[in-house]
Formats: structure tokens, sequence, C-alpha cells
């Protein structure tokens, strides 16, 4: 008879049970292994730091060393598509077009990502937008130099280049019309980044992927529609608590709090 620590637990009884154990299974605890084991499937998980934020990449799979290898292809996806659309690197597509003010022949994933963000600009009328790097640089200046936020005038003046209805997006160039304007993707670039990544991996093969890039967290495989991840969402005021619990099957979620990025240490001032 066989012993009951060692009975045979089926690819969706595994799928399930991560699904409500989402967190363990990227901390890889003792239990998920065991079952993700018991079940014929492999785990690998990598933590690295990239996009200015620390990844985690998680995979079950049915063979130990194409999970292996599909961590390692997911960084390598997430570099190369970093080295097109971050405005940190220099060098980068998106650098070349706030240093030139315009760029031809725009990489395709350039095009794509700068596309959806008008479009969230105009839904939102400019709530979202893109072309508000000028002013995030001005905050940040004075907030090195001295410690204070610029002055009204300063700030007054540096809206005048901020206008994402001056940007004009094709296939063949991008061009930003007005004076002294730039353009960040900090706030949908990550995001585009672990969308593409995840589609990846489930196409290679992946039974079930979870990768959480600071905040910007996305499922995928193909159990994650009926046995949707459970999530939880960090409170900003307390590191130990949460303000929800969410439930993902084919979405992705997109968190943000002053608590992971500001301007001074009281976090009055901040990119949010």
């Amino acid at each position: 008879m066989e012993h009951k620590g060692t009975r045979k637990v089926s690819r969706r009884q595994v799928l399930r049970i991560t699904a409500v154990t989402g967190v363990s299974l990227a901390m890889g605890t003792g239990l998920v292994r065991s079952l993700i084991s018991r079940a014929g499937l492999h785990r690998a998980s990598e933590t690295r730091t990239q996009m200015g934020t620390l990844v985690i990449v998680t995979i079950v799979a049915p063979e130990l060393s194409a999970a292996r290898e599909m961590v390692r292809n997911a960084f390598g996806k997430m570099e190369k598509l970093e080295g097109i659309l971050s405005r940190h690197r220099r060098g980068t597509p998106l650098d070349r077009l706030n240093d030139q003010g315009f760029i031809e022949t725009p990489p395709p994933e350039l095009v794509e990502v700068m596309q959806r963000a008008l479009t969230y600009s105009s839904m939102t009328d400019g709530a979202f937008d893109v072309t508000v790097a000028p002013l995030l640089e001005l905050y940040a200046s004075h907030f090195e130099a001295g410690n204070r936020p610029p002055a009204d005038r300063e700030i007054e003046r540096t809206l005048e280049s901020v206008d994402y209805r001056r940007v004009r997006v094709d296939e063949s160039t991008i061009v930003l019309e007005g004076p002294e304007m730039k353009v960040t993707l900090d706030g949908i670039a990550k995001g585009y980044i672990v969308d593409q990544t995840v589609r990846t991996l489930v196409g290679d093969g992946a039974e079930r992927v979870l990768i959480n890039a600071g905040g910007d967290m996305a499922p995928g495989g193909h159990g994650s529609l009926e046995s949707p991840w459970t999530v939880g969402v960090r409170d900003p005021a307390d590191a130990q608590g949460m303000l929800a619990q969410l439930r993902l099957g084919g979405e992705c979620i997109a968190t943000s709090g002053d608590y992971m990025q500001a301007f001074t240490q009281d976090r009055r001032f901040h990119p949010i």
C-alpha cells in the first residue's frame, strides 16, 4: 500500500494549491516544493535587480532543466526590452528620442508602448502623461541640490514642455514637437515588459508562471484562469499589513507606493 506521505498529486491539484499560495510558490516553501515534485513538475526561481527594482521570476515546468532555462530566457528578454524602453540608460532608443526630439525607424516595441501610452493619456485627459519627464527631472535636481521643492515659477515654466498632444508616433518616426520635451515610460514600460515575458514563457511550455517586478505582478500558465492566484496588496503605512487581497486569473496587477520611491525621507514629496 502506498504511504500517504508519498501519495501522487495531480497537476490540477498543484495548480489549484499554488494559486492559493502564490507568495509561497515564489518563495519556495518546503510544502509547495513537495507538492510540485509529487505532481511530476519542477520549480525554478531567481531574483535579480532589473528595471531599477527587484524582479522575481518563478516557473513551474515538467523538466527542471527547462524551467531553469526559461528563467534565464525571461531575464534575457526583460534586459532586451529594458534596453529599448528605458530613459535611465544612455544610448537606448528612448534616450535618443529625448536627446534629439525625434527618432527615425524606431523599434516596434517603442512604437507600440508609445501608442498605448498616448491612448491612456487621451483616456485620462492628461492625468497620465508620458511627457512629464522634465517635471520629474526638475524635482529630482532640486531635492538633490538642496532638499527643497522647486519654486512655483520654475514648475510653471517646466509645465510648458509637458503635453502628450504634441507627440507624433508612427512606424517610421516619433517626434516631440514642443521645446525641451522629454518622455518617460516609467509608468507603463515595466508592466509591458512583464506582460511580454510571461507570454513568452507560457508559449515555451511553462505550466505556471509568476513574475513580480517591484509591485508589477503578472501570472500565467495553463491553470491560471481556472485557479486564479491570490495576491496581497501591501499597506504603504504598515510594512506588515495588507490593504486588500485580489484574485488574479488572466489579469495582472500594478501597484505603486510612496514607500518605494520618494524625493524626501518623510515621503511628503514623491513622483506618484
